[in-house]
């Protein structure tokens, strides 16, 4: 049986439906998957003979009500997977009376009421030429050190080492471990959280048999070491990213680990400075239906208790 894949809508005002009408122009999805819609019908009248349009809840607005519908019909199980068009984290907050921080920390509150247990999720970035983790998510700069904790950068080595393992087949995968401070902290002379934090973590994670390495100096890693390894952990979003999309925007894709639901994206923004004129790429969200088809079959053929990998 194809997977059922739930698109959401994103910021209406943005790129997000004419990428996703784009990409559904793709008739090869068809083959693999049934996609749904999830938003407001009246941005998606040329897929509406084409596809499912189901409507966001009505109790919110579209952009939140249609992640709030996604949620509950994937922890349903009445779709296989959710792919997220990009929404404006300002707008929802404002319009739900609310701090939005992202579609990570969102989904992961949805499960943690579904399911009353507390999950670790973790943004991963997968492209054709590399990986990427992250610690933490979106946070202000000042408030990354207060966030980190060997607990969470254990958590993160975990989530990583086990999905490449499960989803990518790399058997003892390699990661690298970035560190936080200016030349990884110069053995505590510019910071003491890699010898408080990040040392005994890779201490632990070597334990259990997960081959880390680090911590890195970030300003010299991306040049050509991140190439040795199967994975990077970057500390914070634009640690990362960073770099990162510099080699590989509109070829990547965002999973969230950790979670016992499917969730893909794209790689990129609402785009409002090219909404309504036919000039957003569809590329990264092909992309992103593309992982959720391969994960949700993958998935299925999983044992039990190793779904919450994703």
């Amino acid at each position: 049986m194809k997977p059922i894949i739930g698109i959401t809508q994103g910021e209406p005002t943005g790129i997000g439906p004419e990428i996703i009408a784009k990409s559904l122009q793709k008739s090869s999805l068809f083959r693999f998957c049934t996609p749904i819609v999830i938003g407001e019908p009246k941005y998606f009248r040329s897929l509406q003979k084409k596809v499912t349009i189901i409507p966001p809840l009505a109790a919110h607005s579209s952009s939140y009500g249609a992640l709030t519908q996604a949620s509950r019909l994937c922890l349903e199980k009445k779709i296989d997977a959710i792919v997220t068009a990009p929404v404006d984290k300002q707008r929802v907050s404002k319009e739900e009376g609310l701090v939005f921080l992202g579609h990570t920390e969102f989904f992961k509150k949805m499960c943690e009421k579904q399911f009353n247990h507390s999950f670790h999720s973790t943004m991963f970035f997968i492209s054709p030429k590399e990986k990427l983790a992250l610690v933490t998510t979106h946070l202000p700069l000042k408030k990354v050190s207060g966030a980190l904790s060997k607990d969470v950068i254990q958590k993160t080595l975990l989530n990583v080492h086990l999905g490449l393992g499960a989803l990518f087949k790399i058997r003892a995968p390699k990661l690298a471990l970035l560190g936080l401070n200016p030349h990884a902290g110069e053995g505590g002379l510019l910071g003491q959280e890699e010898v408080r934090i990040l040392k005994p973590a890779i201490q632990w994670a070597r334990q259990q048999r997960i081959c880390v390495e680090g911590p890195f100096s970030a300003d010299s890693f991306f040049s050509n070491r991140w190439q040795l390894f199967d994975a990077t952990i970057a500390l914070y979003h634009d640690q990362g990213l960073g770099p990162f999309k510099a080699r590989n925007f509109h070829s990547s894709t965002n999973i969230t680990l950790g979670l016992p639901i499917i969730r893909t994206s794209v790689d990129h923004g609402v785009g409002y400075d090219i909404a309504g004129k036919n000039k957003a790429s569809p590329l990264s969200m092909i992309a992103a239906i593309e992982w959720a088809i391969q994960l949700a079959k993958h998935k299925r053929s999983l044992p039990w208790g190793q779904n919450n990998l994703l």
